[in-house]
């Protein structure tokens, strides 16, 4: 029973934690972001971050999947009966980038400067958009009933990173609209792949 509550107050101080430092990454970037600042915000000491989090990198990872949780929620919310695999498709990419605007903060400095930022994390750590791209090669499966689960996969990375070009074009320029552009990336990747559009 001990151990069950120590476990339930090192999550809920884990989350608390993490809305902090979101609010820290996302006001100064990664790279301004200091643990010491954190630790006085949340009126613990740096030690306890530590021991919850590892590290920097790994707070940032924790911070990531934070926000991957929440986008998860709000992509299947929006998923009704009546939507194709195309409208899955665009509302992924309209809420990727919607994310994408709110929090350039957090994640302009490491795509700027470092785009295999992310790569170097997954040698220590678990790659926290599996389920995103788990969702991305349902859907491609659900176009085509041909694809096999490898296939499905690499489509779903394959869309990913061709949103990510968009992304880091923004970031660099802005001289595009993403929320304008996602149906211009949605029409361009699917038709790559030759699937039915309207399925």
């Amino acid at each position: 029973m001990a151990k069950k509550i120590n476990e339930k107050m090192k999550e809920i101080k884990k989350d608390l934690l993490l809305e902090e430092a979101s609010t820290l990454f996302e006001t100064v970037g990664y790279e301004n972001m200091k643990i010491s600042d954190l630790a006085k915000n949340a009126g613990v000491s740096q030690s306890t971050i530590y021991a919850i989090f590892v590290n920097k990198e790994g707070l940032y990872l924790e911070y990531i999947r934070y926000h991957i949780k929440g986008f998860m929620e709000e992509l299947n919310s929006s998923i009704t009966p009546n939507s194709t695999n195309r409208d899955k498709i665009e509302a992924f990419i309209k809420l990727k980038f919607s994310y994408y605007i709110q929090k350039e903060k957090a994640l302009q400095h490491t795509l700027k400067n470092n785009p295999l930022f992310f790569n170097t994390l997954y040698n220590d750590f678990n790659n926290p958009f599996d389920e995103v791209y788990e969702f991305l090669a349902n859907t491609f499966k659900q176009f085509d009933s041909n694809v096999d689960d490898i296939e499905a996969m690499k489509r779903a990375y394959a869309l990913s990173g061709y949103s990510d070009g968009y992304i880091s074009f923004w970031m660099v320029t802005k001289n595009i609209d993403l929320l304008e552009s996602v149906h211009e990336v949605c029409t361009t990747f699917l038709a790559t792949l030759k699937v039915d559009t309207h399925g």
